[in-house]
């Protein structure tokens, strides 16, 4: 068999080598020739990778597509570009290996659902909160080894997008002759770091992956202000929910944003960043955090330092404007959205806020009126979709993610990126390192949920014969479709759980562990009166027992899609269904019970007890409301038997975290993650039961 493709272009290349491994796999022989002039006689028999003719003015949503094609034994992979190409021999690679060859005259196309699909990575350098996520991953996010692993992981699964996040980036990757002495770092130190990045944005390039800086706007350091010649506690944010400090009114924040000095070092270093970097493909930013004024103002603000400095670069590249904290209101689009051209220019708004794991058709553009004053015709919208839910489990629910990605697809909306503030996909942290552990990324043992985001949103229709062929790597052949059984079960837990119990933001609540920074331990009280995700039809505890109190259950549920007793058959249905699919794999894995399996196992097992703590919750929470409205006391007494149940489940949880995690402080929530921490708080749970309404 002849391969022949552009050995010159990159991307074509890191498709060609997966094409490659397949076919060594099926101990089939080939032999390479090289074409970097484009069209070429096609062989009788083999594989030709070339691009697509194409008419001058075609749509640019061609961007990315291929096409495969056989007829008699040659196969064709055309595409539009060298991320199509790479697409096209990725998917022919993969069909390879799964035995889904084409069959002869058969041709499909392939077109990315969402032009950009991203990531968002939330560096451990001035990260936006503090906790061990971050300080534990400094040393390996400046490791190149760790980075090429990550982005070939990224590449494979059609990821065209890494976003970075950093609230002062600066003084690591760039350095200004204007403000040496706000640049802690020594030369050689300063030319290292350099290097360091450059590399992993020249590989980034190669897989197709485009590089986006996101930034907090004013944010310093207590460095890089006293370089300033400014006093030390002009960069020390300290803890951002401490009096509200990131909000307006704030003086420091006046201060910042009034500084000329500031102004102007905020500025040069974006343009020094642009001029470093020239694979950085685009800046983000908001107008929010850190700053004080009216929207005018913060606008003006953006507009002189980093308009200013794009302008000064003499670079064309896109520029996100967030609406974290603001809707995007006049001001952006007068002051911001006129200074680019209309394809440079997005804005970026939180789809679920911090909680994508939810409901897959959130409906906070409505609710909080996201797009008053914007001309959504003429603007190009990027979602940020946040999990801040699950750092702990595998998740893995194809039905899902294919839903919610879909919910996104917009006339507006050019695409997303996906990631978590309070946490990073790096160093595998958690686990214990004995035992099954076999792999060093976190983001190996979560790899599942990266190939759900990544595939789906180039594709949705990608069927089950894929997620069955990915699992393979980790579960075997025989097991790998019960693996998925079990994930898909296993991951409703997560979602159902916040559509009962809904705040808006991961500081304030994590479901995964059933805390929040503001009050610690989610109690049987918080649970009384939780409030249900909004505008998405989910009826709240309180509703549902004041409609059965007051006879009128039918004309109560008239509004609503989903109700406290479906969510509580849900989590019993998930727990009973993971349950026999764990159980049955425990018992037929044998010696294969090892590494991914074995682990999968202890997490599946996890879920379950997860699952029955919270539905014992929920109902217990139900009972306690039925009290509250007819002072019944078995109600209590119901609650209280409930919540007994509740904590022999939480013990059962904590059993199965235990044999292969280990504890660690949270970033956003402020608290120890580790079941067995709170079992006290889980048993003092029935004593607020017993006490209720006294």
């Amino acid at each position: 068999m002849k391969l022949v493709y552009d050995h010159k272009d990159e991307m074509v290349l890191f498709g060609i080598n997966q094409i490659k491994k397949s076919l060594e796999a099926k101990g089939q022989f080939f032999v390479e020739q090289y074409n970097s002039r484009g069209v070429v006689l096609a062989p009788e028999r083999g594989i030709v990778v070339q691009k697509l003719r194409t008419q001058k003015g075609e749509s640019p949503e061609e961007e990315q597509a291929f096409r495969l094609s056989r007829q008699g034994e040659l196969i064709r992979i055309e595409g539009a570009d060298s991320r199509g190409l790479m697409y096209g021999c990725l998917e022919y690679a993969e069909r390879l290996a799964r035995g889904a060859e084409l069959a002869d005259e058969e041709e499909i196309y392939r077109k990315p659902a969402l032009r950009l699909r991203g990531i968002k990575f939330n560096l451990p350098y001035a990260p936006f909160d503090s906790g061990d996520p971050f300080t534990l991953n400094e040393e390996t996010c400046m490791d190149i080894d760790f980075w090429k692993a990550y982005i070939d992981m990224l590449a494979l699964n059609r990821y065209n997008c890494l976003s970075l996040w950093s609230e002062h980036p600066y003084d690591l990757m760039v350095v200004s002759p204007k403000f040496r002495a706000a640049n802690p770092y020594s030369d050689s130190e300063i030319n290292q770091n350099i290097r360091f990045f450059r590399e992993m944005f020249r590989y980034a390039a190669s897989r197709g992956i485009d590089i986006y800086l996101f930034t907090w706007n004013i944010r310093l350091t207590p460095e890089v202000a006293r370089g300033l010649g400014l006093p030390e506690a002009v960069g020390d944010f300290g803890n951002m929910f401490d009096n509200l400090i990131h909000r307006v009114g704030y003086p420091l924040n006046r201060f910042r944003g009034e500084s000329e000095l500031i102004r102007d070092y905020i500025r040069e270093m974006v343009l020094q960043l642009l001029l470093t970097y020239p694979e950085l493909k685009g800046l983000g930013t908001s107008a929010s955090e850190w700053m004080d004024g009216n929207g005018y103002e913060r606008e003006k603000w953006i507009v002189q330092t980093y308009v200013e400095a794009i302008k000064q670069s003499g670079r064309e590249i896109p520029f996100i404007h967030r609406t974290n904290m603001q809707n995007a209101g006049k001001e952006i689009k007068e002051m911001v959205q006129t200074q680019f051209d209309s394809n440079q220019f997005y804005i970026s708004w939180k789809y679920s806020n911090a909680h994508c794991y939810s409901h897959p058709e959130p409906q906070f553009e409505r609710l909080w009126d996201a797009w008053e004053g914007i001309e959504l015709e003429k603007t190009n919208i990027l979602y940020t979709v946040r999990n801040d839910d699950v750092f702990t489990h595998r998740w893995g629910d194809p039905e899902y993610v294919r839903a919610y990605i879909k919910g996104m697809i917009k006339p507006y909306v050019k695409g997303f990126y996906w990631g978590a503030d309070g946490y990073l996909w790096g160093n595998d942290f958690q686990h214990v390192e004995h035992g099954h552990k076999t792999w060093k990324y976190d983001f190996e043992r979560h790899i599942f949920q990266f190939q759900l985001w990544g595939r789906l949103s180039y594709d949705p229709e990608t069927c089950d014969d894929v997620w069955v062929h990915l699992l393979k790597s980790q579960y075997g052949p025989v097991h790998a479709p019960l693996f998925l059984e079990g994930l898909r079960s296993a991951s409703s837990v997560i979602p159902a759980v916040n559509r009962l119990f809904w705040i808006d933001y991961d500081f304030q609540w994590h479901a995964e562990s059933c805390l929040s920074e503001v009050s610690g331990f989610k109690t049987i009280l918080d649970f009384v009166n939780a409030a249900p995700m909004p505008g998405v039809g989910v009826m709240s505890i309180s509703e549902y027992a004041r409609a059965e109190h007051e006879g009128s259950m039918e004309k109560g549920f008239e509004a609503f899609r989903e109700t406290p007793a479906d969510i509580v058959k849900l989590l019993q249905d998930a727990a009973e269904q993971t349950e026999r699919v764990a159980s049955k794999l425990s018992k037929e894995l044998g010696e294969l019970c090892c590494s991914h399996a074995a682990c999968t196992l202890h997490d599946l097992f996890g879920y379950v007890e997860m699952s029955r703590y919270y539905a014992c919750k929920f109902k217990a929470s139900l009972e306690l409301n039925r009290f509250k409205l007819n002072k019944h006391t078995q109600h209590k007494d119901e609650a209280v038997a409930l919540l007994e149940q509740a904590a022999i489940h939480w013990e059962r949880l904590g059993h199965y975290w235990s044999l292969h995690n280990k504890p660690y402080f949270m970033a956003r929530v402020k608290r120890t993650f580790g079941y067995p921490y709170y079992l006290e708080d889980v048993r003092a749970d029935i004593e607020l039961a017993r006490r209720f309404g006294i």
